[in-house]
């Protein structure tokens, strides 16, 4: 399982701003826009809450600060598809790993 530990960082790190754009005023977005940030929450809720599953809290909270480390480096220069697809990817990647 250890190895597949920063799969979560990155599933948290990428899908952080669009996770948190949920709760500013977005009057005119669109209903893509309402579902890239819908998935990225569920990413980036289900990412924190198997970080702490079978860990630690000092564990998860050191993953969870490295994903915020690495969503903080990012801040908002990378698309929101983009991003999307790299966070789902490395949880799915955590996934498989920690399933097989």
């Amino acid at each position: 399982m250890a190895p597949f530990l920063p799969f979560l960082c990155i599933a948290i790190g990428f899908s952080w701003a669009d996770c948190a754009s949920v709760f500013t005023a977005n009057p005119g977005a669109s209903r893509t826009r309402f579902a890239l940030m819908t998935a990225s929450t569920s990413i980036f809720l289900c990412a924190i809450g198997l970080s702490f599953a079978n860990h630690s809290l000092a564990a998860g909270s050191v993953l969870v600060a490295c994903g915020m480390a690495i969503a903080l480096a990012l801040g908002r220069n990378l698309s929101s598809p983009l991003s999307l697809l790299i966070s789902a990817g490395g949880f799915a990647v955590y996934l498989h790993g920690v399933i097989d």
